[in-house]
């Protein structure tokens, strides 16, 4: 079955996605946001102070004062293979706050906003996407139902698999290959109205150039990350991991496609990107589309050169981490 429904189809209902449907519906665009459905992010995530004003300019800033998905979270303590403990104190930073997230009811609440604005909400996956007679031609899947529908643009959302703009050339490029291995490890007797902090440490896990990272929710749940090089020994664990490398698409834009989130630059977890990355891309690129040159090969340009600087930033930090973290 074939059907225009769209201005613009969003595969992805993440922070970045969902997000992206919230503001384009906001200006009156025909959103139809495609929900895989599949699992829900059950983790928790630092936002630090220089994130939480992009939670702001996104209108989102609201959420982190509900005490239900947001704590606040007074810095970061790192210990680098000594006993001395070094403390990133959040009250140094512009902004001075930061918070920890419980991704469940956050993006949830996001996915109910950007519905409350207007975008149309479907559970499906983006199995199919090409470019035909000036438009693009996308098909979803959902149980045993496919449907083909035109569209004027399609965002990939997708995470770090790059669903759809791996399907319309573009290559993911891997930077350095890591995973992460999540547990559970209690409940902290603090008060959960307390401010916690992120713990960091370096970890030599066989020699597998690794770290990790402790913090408690909104709820009192205490998790731990573990995150170490993905290498042909690394032991048979990493099978059940995240995928928690840091890469970067050959390019973020192609005509009828923009990709945003995880989907456009993934970061490794030591540099702090994820839920940043997510909303501004969407930013970026909602602005982009609604512009009078409405994504043109020149935006298409300067936005991607925009994903690219941002990455190659953020691994110029990351191996100034890893190098400290080796002493």
């Amino acid at each position: 079955m074939r059907q225009r429904a769209a201005d613009i189809v969003i595969a992805g209902a993440g922070p970045a996605g969902a997000t992206m449907a919230r503001l384009l519906a906001l200006r009156g665009r025909r959103v139809l946001l495609v929900d895989p459905g599949t699992r829900q992010t059950g983790r928790l995530e630092v936002v630090a102070p220089s994130a939480c004003r992009v939670v702001e300019a996104a209108g989102l800033a609201h959420l982190l004062h509900d005490a239900s998905m947001a704590r606040p979270c007074l810095g970061i303590r790192r210990r680098w293979g000594t006993a001395e403990i070094e403390i990133d104190d959040f009250l140094r930073r512009p902004g001075g706050r930061g918070f920890v997230i419980d991704r469940a009811p956050f993006d949830s609440a996001l996915r109910v906003l950007a519905m409350d604005a207007g975008a149309t909400c479907v559970t499906g996956r983006v199995v199919a996407a090409q470019r035909n007679s000036g438009e693009m031609i996308v098909e979803i899947e959902s149980g045993a139902q496919s449907v083909s529908i035109g569209t004027g643009l399609i965002v990939d959302a997708t995470g770090r698999p790059s669903a759809v703009a791996r399907r319309l050339g573009a290559q993911r490029l891997v930077s350095e290959r890591r995973i992460a291995g999540h547990r559970f490890i209690g409940t902290t007797l603090a008060s959960v109205r307390d401010p916690g902090w992120l713990d960091v440490e370096s970890s030599r896990d066989g020699g597998h150039g690794g770290w990790w990272y402790e913090v408690s929710g909104p709820d009192g749940r205490r998790e731990r990350w573990d995150v170490y090089r993905a290498e042909r020994n690394t032991p048979d664990r990493a099978r059940a991991c995240a995928d928690a490398s840091s890469a970067l698409l050959s390019r973020a834009a192609g005509e009828g496609w923009i990709a945003i989130g995880d989907a456009a630059a993934s970061f490794d977890p030591i540099t702090s990107q994820g839920l940043a990355n997510a909303l501004s891309t969407a930013l970026v690129a909602a602005g982009a589309i609604l512009s009078p040159a409405s994504l043109d090969e020149n935006a298409r340009r300067i936005y991607s050169d925009a994903v690219a600087a941002t990455f190659q930033h953020s691994e110029a930090g990351r191996a100034r981490v890893y190098a400290a973290l080796a002493n």
